[in-house]
């Protein structure tokens, strides 16, 4: 028996191509009529409109901030707000500030994921960078949301091909253009 895929858009935000995001989505549930997409939502980013490139517009955060040892760097944020939500889509809080939880003392951890979350009006958690920890698992728990783990088996469509065994595919759509995401579908 197949299993319902699962598509994962992570870092959806006032930042993204908001078209290209419900362009690939429209696509998804054509392609496979009963699969889910999730859109991992980000309510507070940094103001990225002076970035030079397309792709790095579209960023939460500058990837710079990748490199810094003090992750309070990801709190210095600019923009609040949540772009128009797909219908069809399933949300997903990812965080009040993109930032590694891990490194989150577990009270902040929880009033990252339990506002993210009400503001998303959403029940699921895709931790930022896919790293979680044991607090992170507990709040989920105590509260009642589904925590998305990447050790589920989550693959990147960023960096593996596409195989139909597989059911479970993650992506930050600043990373394609839609001809090549469309190509990346070729064997299905």
């Amino acid at each position: 028996m197949k299993k319902t895929k699962i598509f994962r858009f992570d870092d959806v935000c006032i930042n993204a191509d908001m078209k290209l995001i419900n362009d690939m989505t429209d696509f998804m549930f054509k392609k496979f009529p009963s699969c889910i997409v999730l859109w991992g939502v980000s309510p507070l980013v940094h103001d990225m409109s002076n970035e030079k490139s397309d792709v790095e517009k579209q960023r939460i955060f500058p990837k710079i901030l990748n490199a810094h040892s003090d992750f309070r760097n990801y709190y210095q944020v600019d923009l609040a707000g949540l772009p128009n939500l797909n219908p069809k889509a399933t949300l997903a809080a990812h965080g009040l500030v993109h930032v590694d939880h891990r490194l989150l003392p577990k009270p902040a951890q929880e009033m990252s994921i339990l506002i993210s979350a009400s503001l998303v009006k959403s029940k699921i958690f895709i931790p930022p960078f896919n790293k979680w920890n044991k607090d992170t698992q507990e709040i989920c728990d105590e509260h009642g949301i589904e925590l998305i783990k990447f050790e589920d088996g989550w693959l990147s469509m960023e960096h593996n091909n596409y195989n139909d065994v597989h059911d479970k595919w993650y992506l930050h759509a600043r990373e394609f253009e839609l001809d090549n995401f469309y190509k990346w579908f070729k064997n299905a």
